[in-house]
């Protein structure tokens, strides 16, 4: 399935909707299946996040893909025909600015140099971006999910995350208002149930996107995984009765009582 396919595919339920369908159904309708939705369009950041996971887990084929635009001065004659020179040379590519392009390569060498984080997505070791589709066997709901990286030899599910804090601490709260914990649930599962294979170890790599782009390795414990396998399933569950009755309501419409978060009081 190319990637085109694999996102246009709203057959399917993957973990970026569950999340919305945690927010609430019509947030998810709203984004894959209102008919008159505008289409995405790519925000900066969506730019620079997926040309730094081609450029860390696909480096061979990063080139073809994306470029880094030269620095010239394009109010001049000569820096025109230059810019103009290097569009023509990379038509059909993403082009990067020359801070972005910089940025990531600044990422992907961080990574790939770490002495266990670069052998966790050695490309000999398995392949990166491979879809897989399954039903979900409690729920029935029809699925999807492209890991970062699997790793074939160790059994085990690279993901790559990038971040600002890349601390224990810090990174265990993205973890959790994220729903990263979901993700690794959801993935293992998947990877176990459509491969026939033992549950696959998920990996987390986090490097953070400022100088000394610092790496860290986390694997969850087992709560972290039973919560988010749990949290999963509710959120399957509720998406199959939106399927079912094709009602796909948003928040409560009746008054309700509001507190203020824990950490204010």
């Amino acid at each position: 399935m190319i990637e085109q396919d694999y996102h246009k595919d709203t057959t399917r339920i993957s973990k970026s909707g569950l999340d919305l369908i945690a927010k609430s159904p019509a947030h998810y309708w709203q984004k894959y299946l209102n008919p008159n939705r505008e289409p995405d369009s790519p925000t900066p950041a969506l730019v620079i996040g997926a040309a730094t996971h081609m450029a860390t887990l696909e480096p061979a084929i990063y080139p073809t893909a994306y470029a880094t635009a030269p620095v010239v001065d394009r109010r001049t004659k000569d820096g025109k025909q230059a810019f103009a020179d290097f569009e023509l040379a990379n038509e059909g590519k993403t082009i990067l600015t020359a801070d972005q392009g910089a940025l990531v390569e600044s990422i992907a060498d961080a990574v790939r140099n770490h002495p266990n984080a670069g052998r966790l997505i050695n490309p000999d070791d398995g392949a990166a971006e491979i879809p897989v589709l399954w039903i979900d066997k409690d729920t029935g709901a029809p699925c999807k999910c492209r890991p970062d990286f699997a790793n074939t030899r160790l059994n085990a599910l690279i993901d790559l995350k990038t971040t600002d804090d890349a601390s224990p601490a810090a990174f265990g709260r993205s973890v959790y208002n994220y729903r990263y914990h979901v993700q690794a649930a959801m993935y293992s599962d998947a990877w176990e149930q459509a491969n026939n294979l033992p549950a696959p170890a998920f990996i987390f790599i986090a490097v953070e996107k400022t100088p000394p782009f610092a790496v860290a390795i986390y694997v969850l414990d087992d709560a972290a995984i039973n919560l988010g396998r749990a949290t999963y399933k509710e959120n399957l569950q509720t998406y199959m009765s939106c399927r079912e009755l094709n009602h796909w309501p948003a928040y409560s419409e009746n008054i309700q009582p509001l507190s203020l978060p824990s950490y204010a009081k």
